[in-house]
């Protein structure tokens, strides 16, 4: 007799619940205001989060490959802080990655993908968007991530994801002092329109130009935040 038995599933190891708390605390932190250069203790570390040295290490070492942290020989263990320079570098990357990603996503977006694209931003009023910089900071997230999903390319979506998680405090903190954000405001709805008239060429143009946008900012202001 067939019985309908669902696989168990085995929990999540030690390891990998301390690499996912401690890359979500990464990721909420400013990282640019930490005191001690950035300095973690790992014998704090370990108490905070209730595990031992073993697992703590494994979720280390994945973060240190992932570009998060960093660990210097007989001197601990270090949060990674982006210079101006590789956070250009990072951006330029960017724009050909998601430049790609709005070019299929003219491709593959339905009535109701662009319906959701428009909807991320319909709270907002260009005039006063300035006013609103850490909810369209979100908003923003939320855009440049659908973007990649409607591009239907895994691969695609996989490398341009780690980039963003490294430049999540670098969107919301230059938003502080950007004065750009109504011009931004209607750059998200150009390629919106761009992408819902199946203009694939334009897509990738806006969405290129919108990024190196946010490289010559923080190539021009970036010393002021970071």
């Amino acid at each position: 007799m067939d019985l309908n038995i669902k696989k168990i599933k085995q929990p999540k190891s030690l390891s990998d619940m301390a690499y996912e708390t401690l890359k979500a605390s990464l990721l909420k932190m400013d990282i640019y205001r930490l005191p001690d250069d950035g300095k973690l203790d790992e014998r704090d570390l370990a108490e905070k989060l209730g595990v031992s040295r073993t697992p703590l290490r494994e979720a280390i070492s994945r973060l240190v490959m992932e570009g998060f942290l960093s660990v210097a020989p007989r001197r601990g263990i270090y949060v990674v802080r982006k210079s101006k320079e590789e956070i250009i570098e990072i951006l330029i990357v960017r724009s050909a990655l998601e430049g790609m990603a709005a070019r299929l996503a003219a491709v593959n977006a339905t009535a109701a993908d662009i319906a959701e694209l428009k909807a991320i931003f319909a709270p907002f009023d260009s005039p006063v968007v300035k006013e609103q910089f850490l909810e369209y900071s979100t908003a923003n997230v939320d855009f440049h991530e659908l973007v990649l999903k409607l591009s239907g390319c895994r691969l695609l979506i996989d490398m341009a994801n780690n980039l963003h998680e490294h430049m999540r405090w670098i969107r919301f903190r230059s938003a502080m002092f950007d004065e750009r954000l109504p011009s931004i405001h209607r750059e998200h709805g150009a390629i919106i329109n761009a992408i819902e008239n199946g203009e694939e060429a334009a897509a990738e143009r806006l969405m290129r130009e919108h990024i190196e946008g946010l490289a010559e900012f923080i190539d021009e202001r970036g010393d002021n935040f970071l």
